[in-house]
């Protein structure tokens, strides 16, 4: 039996101490003795116990306090009257006093064992409805929790306001003082601040602004590979919680969940504890499972919402490019227009498109902003990326330039200075034959989406069909310009 199942046995008489612990002790109950009634409620007071065998008759103190001071203690103990002396008096008082039972000396065992057996079982009975009741409130808090989330996920699909809202509920759920929400940046592999709930001000910056690059972190295994909570009660000594971050906001807990969307960890949450030290059992890391799985249903369906209306845009823009285009036959506006609207498609801050001239690679147009990315005026075929893509006639994805080597030098350096990570490299078609590369550049690292890259490939199979018909348009024009001056040469 645990410490908490002792018994303490309150008698001066040393036999009658001796009689009852051995029996007890033979009958598998842990026992300890106090030869006076100080000592009992020293005992009392320091110690936890299940059942106190008490007798009445104590040279120092009367019985009654130790009664009381039973009554007082957490989870208090029941009292079993054992006394030689049977009055009437000490009957009253056993029967005021609420003990569990009056047993005369000398005691009879069998009947003492009878009573201490229902003293425990109704102990055990009592301990099973506080936990059942505990594990029915746990339960109630966390269906509250999620039909708060249902309420939210369905109510809309803004994801950064979803994502606060589920802040709350989490942080409600959990007892947290403070919650904020991650998604993971794939260009960067770092876990990006989406979202927060109840952020003191003086930390609102930090909280708000910092990324927590996984790798560099303890947590990144459990969380990542293992797909399971990663939580501490002492943040300051954990050596997992390294990052400046955490040692910037000063805090006692933290819990890391992860988010987990079509079987892939895109995310996590972060519930803060400023001064308590938080810890987490096994059922209630389970629990939490539920609730992340909850969320997860909502920003699949919030994705495929966002990617549903980001194909909605970018085929409106694509109509309104072929409509525009279709109504230009200038080739220097028309290519002027493709660059434009490139970076617009998918977001980019630079674009620039190369013509083929022989075996070269030659800047036809480019947005302002492109100039130090695309210095060289002139490419062979096979070098730097976009020679790369006019040579293979493939599409060139790079999400991160500081770890590509095949970028021009010069290039390269003029894009990092200015904070150009990513690109993506389209061929231009025309006859079945490569005539051309357009090619955008992103401020930053960045995962590019399949369906960005098929969407820019589109461009530019509608820029190529556009710049052969402002060929035509022009080879057209020059003929029927020469035609009209050799008739009137006649």
């Amino acid at each position: 039996m645990g410490e908490q199942d002792a018994i303490l046995v309150v008698d001066a008489d040393p036999e009658a101490v001796l009689l009852l612990s051995d029996f007890l002790e033979r009958e598998g109950y842990s026992v300890v003795a106090a030869a006076t009634g100080g000592e009992g409620l020293r005992l009392l007071r320091q110690e936890r116990f299940a059942l106190v065998l008490l007798d009445l008759q104590l040279p120092d103190v009367d019985s009654t306090v130790i009664m009381r001071e039973a009554g007082r203690v957490a989870a208090p103990p029941e009292v079993i009257v054992v006394t030689g002396h049977a009055t009437l008096d000490s009957a009253i008082q056993a029967v005021e006093s609420r003990s569990a039972g009056y047993i005369l000396k000398p005691v009879d065992l069998t009947r003492l064992g009878s009573i201490v057996a229902r003293v425990f079982e109704r102990r055990r009975l009592t301990q099973d409805n506080a936990r059942l009741h505990t594990e029915l409130a746990e339960r109630l808090g966390e269906s509250e929790a999620l039909a708060a989330i249902s309420a939210t996920v369905s109510s809309t699909l803004d994801v950064r306001e979803a994502l606060r809202r589920i802040c709350r509920e989490l942080a409600r759920l959990l007892g947290a003082d403070t919650a904020a929400a991650y998604l993971h940046e794939f260009g960067t592999g770092q876990l990006v601040p989406t979202a927060a709930w109840r952020v003191p001000k003086e930390y609102l910056a930090t909280l708000s602004s910092a990324p927590l690059p996984l790798k560099d972190q303890g947590f990144f295994l459990p969380l990542w590979a293992e797909r399971r909570p990663v939580y501490s009660d002492d943040i300051a000594q954990d050596e997992r919680f390294t990052h400046g971050m955490f040692r910037s906001i000063p805090h006692q807990s933290g819990l890391l969940l992860p988010l987990i969307v079509d079987d892939e960890v895109i995310g996590g949450f972060y519930l803060v504890w400023w001064t308590v030290r938080r810890r987490f059992s096994a059922q209630d890391l389970r629990a939490l499972d539920h609730v992340c799985e909850q969320v997860g249903f909502f920003l699949r369906n919030a994705r495929l919402y966002e990617q549903a209306e980001r194909n909605r845009h970018r085929l409106e823009v694509l109509n309104d490019v072929s409509r525009r285009l279709a109504a230009v036959h200038d080739a220097e506006e028309v290519l002027t227009i493709i660059v434009n609207e490139a970076a617009r498609l998918v977001g980019a801050e630079a674009a620039g498109l190369r013509l083929l001239e022989g075996d070269d690679l030659v800047i036809s147009a480019r947005t302002e902003s492109a100039a130090t990315v695309m210095s060289r005026p002139r490419l062979k075929l096979g070098e730097s990326l976009s020679g790369l893509v006019g040579a293979t006639g493939e599409s060139v994805v790079v999400e991160d330039l500081a770890a590509d080597t095949r970028h021009d030098p010069a290039h390269k350096r003029g894009a990092l200075e200015r904070g150009f990570r990513g690109f993506i490299g389209v061929p231009l078609r025309a006859h079945g034959r490569v005539v051309g590369t357009l090619n955008v550049f992103t401020k930053g690292a960045r995962h590019f989406l399949p369906d960005e890259i098929a969407l820019l490939s589109a461009l530019a199979d509608q820029a190529s069909l556009a710049i052969e018909k402002s060929r035509l348009f022009r080879e057209t024009e020059e003929g029927r310009a020469l035609l009209d001056r050799g008739s009137g040469c006649h």
